[in-house]
């Protein structure tokens, strides 16, 4: 399950990044049950966040935060995946696509997908591609 919170109404297609994350979530892990939280905030609220945790001044795109504790799993209730901060105004990309670009980058890593090097890099590069023909073939638009 994908849960959208937008905190500064962002234009977005909440059907387009449900579909998304749930065929990625489905595709990537064999495990049933998967739950996702993605905020979508300011400038403000996204330095701060990358401050805090990444040690860096300033804002950025996106950021993955991956939930490694879960006793949800344990009470055999859905497993809390992790959550990931969109910041809009921080996307190179201009528009949705860059936006549903960034979410499944953000998602890909919480997955455990990374790109520390460049074979890894190559890796998430083509899983994203592979996403957003996905969205092509489901009608979701030519520049998604």
């Amino acid at each position: 399950m994908i849960e959208i919170n937008n905190l500064v109404n962002a234009s977005i297609n909440e059907g387009l990044w449900k579909a998304v994350g749930e065929e990625i979530l489905k595709t990537e892990s064999a495990e049933k049950g998967l739950q996702v939280s993605v905020a979508i905030v300011g400038k403000p609220e996204i330095s701060e966040l990358n401050r805090i945790y990444r040690g860096k001044n300033g804002p950025t795109d996106v950021l993955s935060f991956a939930n490694d504790n879960f006793p949800e799993k344990l009470l055999g209730l859905s497993k809390n995946l992790g959550e990931i901060v969109i910041c809009p105004a921080e996307v190179r990309l201009s528009g949705e696509a860059g936006l549903v670009r960034i979410f499944i980058h953000g998602l890909l890593h919480l997955l455990g997908h990374d790109h520390d090097n460049p074979k890894e890099a190559r890796i998430m590069r083509a899983k994203e591609q592979k996403y957003l023909t996905f969205l092509r073939e489901q009608g979701y638009g030519s520049d998604s």
